[in-house]
């Protein structure tokens, strides 16, 4: 069954042979999706804004750019919505590049509609994550934001304090403005937001 969440999401179903985009568009909005269709990735590249919360399913062989150069195009704009890939004739390496590139399933055709869905699911409770945590971040200064994003990469006090040149006191400070504004009570806690 959905929950309404699944309901206020957007898929952007990318898919070249006209006879795949249909049949699996169908069978989507069957299930109560809301589905944007694209043949090509450009024309999908071209929207002026990509609402979210939003998911992508796309071809890994379009006319005009591959999967993983898609994924690459979005990651360039920051744009940091999950991607499943399906994919006619895929190599293992295809597939192992397609999870390197951040991708939440690769589903080889012909594939069981009740996989795609589990993915779509996965994808959904990513994408939530994300979004939340975009809002979340935009309460952060820019000083506070860079903080952020070396906390995520693992660095402690002394690291910082080196790295963006202030004091011990105002590491601690910045830490627990960060977390405070973000609703995390440990590191291991920012860290799993971000993941």
């Amino acid at each position: 069954m959905h929950n309404q969440n699944d309901k206020n999401i957007t898929i952007f179903l990318i898919e070249d042979d006209p006879s795949q985009l249909r049949s699996i568009m169908s069978l989507l909005e069957f299930k109560g999706f809301n589905i944007k269709p694209f043949n090509n990735a450009e024309d999908f590249l071209r929207l002026p804004n990509i609402s979210r919360p939003s998911l992508i399913i796309s071809d890994m062989r379009l006319p005009d750019l591959d999967g993983v150069e898609l994924h690459k195009k979005l990651t360039n704009q920051g744009i940091d919505i999950p991607i499943i890939f399906i994919s006619g004739e895929s190599s293992i390496q295809q597939s192992v590049d397609a999870m390197k590139q951040g991708a939440i399933e690769f589903l080889v055709k012909p594939f069981d509609i009740n996989d795609l869905i589990i993915a779509i699911k996965k994808a959904i409770c990513i994408e939530h994550k994300k979004v939340k945590l975009n809002i979340l971040l935009k309460h952060l200064s820019p000083r506070e934001n860079e903080v952020y994003g070396l906390l995520i990469q693992g660095l402690n006090n002394t690291q910082l304090m080196e790295k963006i040149n202030i004091s011990l006191p105002t590491v601690k400070q910045y830490k627990s403005e960060v977390m405070r504004k973000l609703g995390v009570k440990s590191l291991s806690e920012l860290i799993n937001l971000s993941n």
